[in-house]
């Protein structure tokens, strides 16, 4: 604290000094405190003086730099006697901050130090600053990027952690000055040469690291200007962004000419580069302008870093309109940028006083980056090593586990930032595959492994001979890639190349023939397999694979064009000899539930069911109960299929075959008093739950299947009933409104077969009405009554939800339309003599009559499509 003689010496303001343009506020303040001869810290106590009481925060270091509120501004202007707009306009940080006092109002200064809060500084020109104030004194200035170097005295400026800076002489490296010149000059032409700058300062920062035996230019630029005293290490550290200047300059300077990106577009045809090499234009233009041709191998089968992002963003926005793709282009990841010299300097200390010894402590966190993320990269690393240890490469699948490990999602991740990903992340991931981050998709590159190990059993590929000796999928795909030879990718058909795929071997390529008719013939031998052993097709799902055939894509396939209509009658007939009920006109899920009821039913004896019905398990009985309870609401077939169970129509009348195990059922033995097996809150949410309220199919609503009477009857809920199933009274409202758009469509078209896009006066009564049919179709798979309030959809249009495929429904209206508007009629049958795609529709229902639903039949009946009358479209040969 100053005592009273230097207050009264503050309150005069004895002498003017003068800011330096650019100059840092504490460095400024720090001459004012020599002219008074105080020290810099005596003179901000005296400046924020309040009551006895300094307003000052913040450590006062070296490199620090000092914020002002209003009221410490006013007395320093005073002070240095220079008006406050004269110092706003010389000091670039005089108002950047408002400070608050720690002790109330009043004159208050925060002291900053750190990249974080301080800008790019560096020591002012000794020379310059001796001109300017008369008498040779150190300065700190805010120096931007092209501001490094003094051409009048040939310094660089120098910024050092927790020092006031170095200034260097450039009397060896005229090159640097040249390079500032370079700088200015580009910022001046190009609007981008600044952000041009920092990502070249990040390619050239990156190359630093590279340990390239050619580059000569560098190491004799580090000791030309390298101290007589200083450390060889530690001047490495501190020289680097002064050794790169002038490569950095011409780094930027390539990159921001508009002639340079347009040929990176040109040669990119399309694609995205996967490597440098894919732009030769750009890695020549650096190389040229370097001086420096052997960059041209260095930098070819780079497929990561700062340059190879900028050529990838380049080559992306190409076919962009405008300026949209400009940020990308000049952004700078945080893995690309350069450490900072704070960083590096703390790095190099602990290196030099610790070594690698185990007790080292561990290295400071630098900034933009995590260890835990290190860490989890490098775990993952490890299972991706183990992975491409088996398979020799990294194009996993997205589930892809490997010991426990996700693999496969860690990989996306990995290629999803592989672009901004640090350098030492994407060479490790390169080691264990050159392509584990390609432009084009992870499955062509899985399936390229593929032909490649197939090549490495059987030697080279044969495309003129259609491939042979590879599966059928495999040679097709290798065919398609011959096919689409010229728009591959440039890597995509050097990797083809290797299998024996060249230009001339692509062009001479013949399609991987197959033998359609052995592989029917295969199929349906499959299928015969399989239904000889399970009685049926039923069960057999997508993915069901026989003997390592893929039998359930392929009846899914049969399926998918029965139900199109596209499947041709032979092929049907075929696949009906084995399974009548291969593709029923039902849910496929209600004959599987159907199978399984008959196979449980022969496991249990095969004779009565009332019998066998005890010895059923409980998904048998339960859907059994469901089907009594439906009996009315199902087709005719369905009835005769449950009618061989011993399930007819009189009995589902007047007996249930819960009916028929009451025998049984009463001779359970009934719980006895005090039995913890059961609790009550576990029965009465058995009661509660969906599965159980299915469990009554049979019965009255809520009333309680007989093996569970005593068990309820002990806990006397045998009065709980749950209420009618129906809509909920708050979407009533909702439900009314949606109606109305309802009827007005079926007003106009007679229907509500409504395509699910349709909109109608803005309401999307086409997803409207699909999602009243997916929830009426799930409460009939559950066993569940249907909602009373439907009915009223049901009287718009009976066939609003029918049991087979919408689209037949909307070709039927289309023919009954046609048909009542028309009026033209063939004299081969009564049918409608057209060649568009409503008359093949009739003539492929002509073919599937026998296989339709018997209510398909029926509507095709009323509108004169009959049995008899498709006989005589088909004619004595069967073909239209």
């Amino acid at each position: 604290m100053p005592g009273g003689g230097e207050r009264v010496l503050l309150a005069a303001g004895a002498f003017r000094v003068a800011p330096l343009q650019g100059e840092m506020t504490l460095s400024f303040l720090g001459r004012v405190a020599d002219e008074y001869g105080l020290a810099v810290r005596s003179l901000l106590s005296a400046v924020t003086e309040v009551a006895g009481q300094q307003n000052v925060d913040g450590v006062l270091r070296a490199d620090s730099e000092v914020f002002l509120n209003a009221a410490a501004r006013e007395r320093v202007s005073g002070l240095c006697r220079v008006r406050q707009e004269d110092l706003r306009r010389a000091l670039p940080a005089w108002e950047q901050e408002e400070p608050q006092g720690r002790y109330g109002e009043g004159p208050a200064a925060r002291l900053h130090a750190g990249v974080e809060t301080v800008g790019a500084w560096g020591p002012a020109c000794p020379g310059c600053v001796a001109a300017r104030t008369g008498r040779p004194v150190s300065a700190r200035a805010y120096l931007a990027a092209h501001q490094r170097v003094c051409p009048r005295h040939r310094y660089w400026l120098m910024a050092v952690p927790d020092s006031g800076g170095r200034v260097v002489r450039l009397s060896e490296c005229p090159e640097v000055v040249r390079a500032q010149a370079d700088h200015r000059l580009l910022l001046r032409r190009s609007p981008a040469g600044g952000e041009a700058f920092e990502v070249a300062e990040a390619v050239t920062a990156w190359w630093w690291t590279q340990d390239w035996s050619e580059e000569q230019a560098w190491p004799a630029r580090l000791r030309a200007t390298a101290p007589d005293d200083e450390e060889p290490g530690l001047w490495r550290v501190l020289g680097r962004r002064l050794v790169t200047y002038p490569e950095t300059v011409t780094v930027a300077e390539v990159l921001a000419d508009e002639a340079v990106q347009r040929r990176i577009a040109a040669e990119a045809r399309g694609q995205l580069p996967f490597l440098l090499a894919d732009v030769a234009g750009l890695v020549g233009e650096l190389a040229s302008h370097l001086g420096r041709p052997w960059l041209t191998d260095r930098l070819a089968s780079c497929t990561y870093g700062p340059l190879f992002t900028w050529a990838y963003q380049c080559s992306k926005i190409s076919g962009r309109s405008g300026q949209s793709g400009q940020p990308l282009l000049w952004t700078v990841h945080s893995g690309h940028r350069p450490r900072l010299v704070a960083d590096e300097l703390a790095a190099y200390r602990q290196q030099t006083a610790h070594g690698d010894t185990a007790d080292a402590p561990a290295p400071k966190r630098r900034r933009g980056h995590s260890h835990q993320a290190d860490e989890a990269f490098e775990a993952g690393l490890a299972h991706a090593q183990a992975y491409a240890a088996v398979h020799g490469h990294l194009a996993t699948r997205a589930d892809t586990f490997q010991d426990g490990f996700a693999l496969g999602q860690w990989m996306s991740n990995q290629r999803m930032h592989g672009l901004d990903m640090p350098v030492w992340r994407g060479a490790a991931l390169r080691a264990l595959d050159p392509w584990w981050n390609t432009p084009w998709p992870t499955l062509w590159q899985r399936t390229y492994h593929q032909a490649r190990r197939h090549v490495e059993e059987h030697g080279l590929l044969d495309a003129r001979a259609g491939f042979p000796g590879t599966s059928i999928g495999l040679g097709e795909w290798l065919y398609l890639q011959c096919s689409r030879y010229p728009d591959l990718h440039p890597e995509q058909q050097r990797l083809l190349t290797r299998l024996g795929i060249d230009a001339a071997a692509a062009r001479a390529a013949r399609p991987r023939r197959r033998n359609l008719r052995a592989g029917e013939q295969e199929a349906l031998a499959h299928a015969r397999a399989w239904a000889a052993e399970h009685g049926s097709l039923a069960g057999v799902g997508t993915g069901t694979v026989h003997e390592g055939y893929p039998l359930g894509r392929w009846l899914a396939g049969r399926r998918s064009q029965m139900g199109r209509g596209v499947l041709s009658g032979d092929r049907a007939e075929a696949l009906a000899r084995i399974d009548p009920w291969w593709r029923p006109p039902w849910h496929l899920c209600w004959q599987r539930s159907y199978e399984h009821a008959r196979r449980q039913l022969q496991a249990a004896g095969g004779g009565e069911l009332a019998t066998c019905f005890p010895r059923m398990d409980k998904a048998a009985r339960e859907w059994l109960l469901i089907q009594q309870r439906q009996y009315d609401s199902l087709g005719a077939a369905q009835q005769d299929l449950l009618a061989e169970l011993g399930l007819r129509l009189e009995a589902a009348v007047t007996e249930t075959p819960a009916d028929m195990a009451s025998a049984s059922v009463a001779r359970a033995r009934a719980p006895r008093p005090g039995d913890r097996s059961i609790r009550p809150d576990t029965a009465a949410t058995a009661l509660g739950q969906r599965h159980r309220l299915q469990g009554h199919d049979g019965r009255e609503d809520g009333e309680v299947a007989p093996e569970h009477l005593p068990v309820f009857a002990a806990l006397g809920l045998l009065g709980v009933r749950r209420s009618r199933l129906g809509q909920r009274p708050d979407q009533r409202a909702r439900f009314e409104r949606a109606l109305v758009h309802a009827r007005a469509w079926a007003a106009t078209h007679g229907h509500l077969a409504v395509p699910r896009e349709v909109q109608l006066d803005g309401f999307a009564l086409g997803m409207w009405l699909f999602g009243q049919r997916n929830r009426a179709k799930q409460r009939a798979r559950q066993g569940e009554p249907p909602s009373p309030h439907l009915q009223e959809l049901a009287a718009l249009d009976p066939w609003w939800n029918p049991p087979w495929n919408l689209h037949w429904q909307r070709n039927y209206y289309r023919a009954r339309d046609y048909m009542h508007a028309v009026r033209r009629t063939d004299a081969a049958g009564g049918l409608p003599v057209r060649k568009d795609a409503l008359g093949k529709w009739v003539r492929r229902q002509c073919t599937l009559y026998g296989t339709l639903h018997p209510d398909q039949q029926r509507l095709l009946c009323a509108i004169g499509i009959t049995a008899e009358a498709a006989r005589a479209r088909l004619g004595p040969r069967g073909r239209t």
